[in-house]
């Protein structure tokens, strides 16, 4: 199977899991002290939404959008209106139904696309939003010329990543277990958006504030591991990725980056 038909398989094969896991938020939460989870998500959002300077009133393109958190929490709280891309079609759905019961049906749309090869429409966008999804994605240095292709004058990116060296075993282990075709470092990431056409505003490694997240993973998993083992083979493989990238977190071969930029005139 191809990679992009493992990802949509596994999107929509683990659709239960992942709201069971993360809810409506699909990524890493940010913890200062004590924060629930759902609470630790939102503050990742805030310090993204901090870091790239917004006004409100901004046009997104959600690069994996998952479930639609984002960008719904983008429309209530900044007036933002977008499109979200997912390679899921069960995302897609769950995202248009919760735009539809917020009343954001006429602000934000969700199209089921391969982000990574996906044509973007030109000068269409004031913000670009990559969170954890860029990992999945083949040709990294495509989608972020692409990306600034579809910026306005101005416009802003944001990239949140797993990032590490793929020369790492531990980091190869992570890619294989949660099918990345290949994770980059952050300088790479850094070289590639420079080149693409922004500049960097902003960039910082967020690791030891979010591998709490993997850990309440951990204690989920164990907690349910008599139900744990009886679900479909690719709801248990992702259970035992919980441990393989704890280890690469702790170990410090594997980071966490939000990255912003603006695209450079």
């Amino acid at each position: 199977m191809a990679i992009v038909a493992q990802i949509r398989d596994h999107y929509d094969s683990l659709a239960f899991m992942y709201r069971a896991f993360w809810g409506d938020h699909l990524h890493h939460g940010l913890f200062n002290d004590s924060e629930s989870p759902a609470d630790a998500q939102l503050k990742m959002l805030d310090y993204c939404i901090q870091s790239l300077d917004l006004k409100g009133n901004e046009k997104v393109l959600d690069a994996g959008c998952g479930y639609g958190g984002t960008l719904l929490y983008l429309a209530q709280n900044l007036g933002c209106g977008g499109v979200g891309i997912t390679l899921s079609p069960k995302q897609a759905q769950i995202a248009r139904e919760k735009a539809r019961a917020a009343g954001f049906s006429q602000l934000l749309e969700f199209v089921v696309a391969d982000a990574d090869s996906y044509t973007f429409p030109c000068c269409s966008f004031d913000l670009v939003w990559a969170m954890e999804s860029s990992e999945h994605f083949a040709d990294k240095a495509r989608f972020l010329k692409n990306a600034r292709s579809a910026l306005r004058a101005d416009g802003r990116l944001l990239l949140a990543a797993w990032t590490g060296d793929m020369a790492n075993q531990r980091v190869l282990e992570v890619a294989r277990a949660f099918l990345c075709p290949e994770l980059w470092t952050a300088n790479q990431y850094i070289a590639a958006t420079e080149a693409a056409g922004f500049r960097v505003i902003h960039c910082r490694d967020l690791t030891e504030k979010v591998v709490h997240t993997w850990e309440i993973c951990r204690q989920r998993a164990n907690a349910a591991r008599l139900a744990v083992a009886l679900l479909p083979r690719a709801a248990r493989e992702f259970v035992a990725g919980i441990d393989i990238i704890l280890d690469a977190y702790r170990s410090g071969d594997l980071t966490y980056t939000v990255l912003s930029g603006r695209a450079k005139r």
